[in-house]
């Protein structure tokens, strides 16, 4: 019998294996040498029911802010409208929303808020600009002269003959 010092069991052929086969190793699944019996295997996570409208109204939260920097109108009325609807729906018949059903509301809402602010400046802006600058009034006229035929005070009067009109019905 061969009993070297290497040799970690104290026995012959100095832990040398003739078959390369360990018997405690023989599970597909386990990966961990020092565990024979492997780890068992964990459940997959379970999808709710509304987890990909969830999903949806949060990709169409995050594109309803991107769309207010390219300063479309439309756009983030239109998506975050859909957006809300969908983080809504995605609740189904549960007490609370998922996580990503919130990030998409509150992009949604976030969204509709700005772009309604936007569209009100945007209205002050157009009657008032003759009062906060006269030069820039002129520059608009011109342009608007060029591109339309009509001038910008002509525009405005007409729009405050039609309020005045609806007030006398």
């Amino acid at each position: 019998m061969d009993y070297e010092p290497d040799n970690p069991q104290g026995g012959p052929g100095g832990g040398y294996n003739p078959y390369n086969h360990n018997p405690y190793n023989n599970n597909p699944y386990n990966n961990n040498p020092y565990n024979p019996y492997g780890a068992p295997l964990q459940p997959a996570p379970m999808k709710t029911k509304g987890d990909g409208m969830a999903a949806a109204s949060m990709i169409l939260g995050i594109i309803t802010l991107g769309s207010l920097l390219l300063l479309r109108l439309s756009l983030p009325f239109l998506l975050g409208g859909v957006g809300i609807i969908l983080a809504l729906l995605s609740r189904g018949s549960a007490k609370k929303m998922t996580g990503k059903a919130k990030a998409g509301m509150i992009c949604c809402i976030t969204g509709l808020a700005l772009d309604i602010a936007f569209c009100v400046f945007a209205v002050w802006l157009v009657f008032s600009l003759p009062k906060l600058s006269p030069e820039l009034t002129d520059e608009v006229d011109k342009i608007c002269e060029e591109k339309y035929g009509v001038s910008y005070y002509e525009m405005m009067e007409e729009i405050y003959d039609m309020w005045d009109m609806e007030g006398l019905d």
